[in-house]
């Protein structure tokens, strides 16, 4: 796919902040659950987390790809890769958009997303990693600025993974987080969705096992790339 490519390299290389919609021309409007990830591979806690979070705001689901992070390189799959990924899985969610940008931190994702898609609001839906991370004062020159500015736009989607629990998060939200907890929603994964990893789904890759996190369409990719066979 020569220009989805094109594409992947501009954001790759530009220092402007951008963001590109791969699943469609169409501009976003209205309510949107965004679930920025490394999708490496995404996996259906992925998919899930996005169908949750859009049923509970009446959004529409959306992913998002970072092709820059603030606590990881680029390892295993490339970025167009793992956009082709995220639009074979669409088999099994055809709703949901497509989106990648080259923001690393989540107050400059949505800043971009939001001079994009004018029309649109965006509730960031983040696990438990990143929830630490948006309120990780080394990520920042003024957090309660930036924070502020932040949530006058936006509100987060705050979900549960299986080694950090509801009661961790809530502990957290409600010692780091409690001036905006107006803006954020807790919304709690079921103990087979809230297991699933993609750190997994590459290990039982590497091994040609089959992995019960993927989608077919997904596992089917990655079997015909050949991706994590070098671990």
């Amino acid at each position: 796919m020569p220009d989805l490519t094109a594409r992947i390299r501009f954001l790759e290389r530009t220092t402007a902040p951008a963001v590109e919609r791969f699943d469609s021309a169409a501009a976003l409007s209205g309510p949107v659950a965004i679930l920025p990830s490394a999708f490496n591979p995404p996996t259906r806690a992925h998919l899930h987390l996005m169908a949750a979070s859009a049923e509970r705001l009446s959004a529409l689901p959306a992913a998002l790809l970072t092709t820059r992070n603030v606590a990881k390189g680029l390892t295993g799959a490339s970025h167009v890769q793992r956009i082709e990924m995220l639009l074979v899985a669409k088999t099994a969610l055809p709703g949901f958009a497509v989106l990648a940008a080259n923001q690393a931190r989540i107050v400059d994702q949505a800043a971009v997303l939001r001079e994009t898609y004018p029309a649109a609001t965006f509730a960031f839906v983040l696990g438990h990693d990143t929830l630490v991370r948006l309120f990780d004062p080394s990520y920042y020159e003024d957090m309660p600025a930036e924070l502020a500015l932040f949530f006058e736009h936006h509100r987060i989607v705050v979900t549960n993974r299986e080694t950090h629990p509801v009661t961790e998060v809530d502990a957290f939200l409600a010692t780091e987080a409690t001036l905006f907890s107006e803006r954020i929603t807790l919304l709690e994964i079921d103990d087979h969705h809230a297991s699933l990893s993609s750190t997994a789904a590459r290990l039982q890759a590497a091994s040609g096992s089959h992995a019960p996190s993927l989608t077919p369409e997904v596992a089917e990719y990655i079997r015909q790339q050949g991706l994590y066979r070098d671990g």
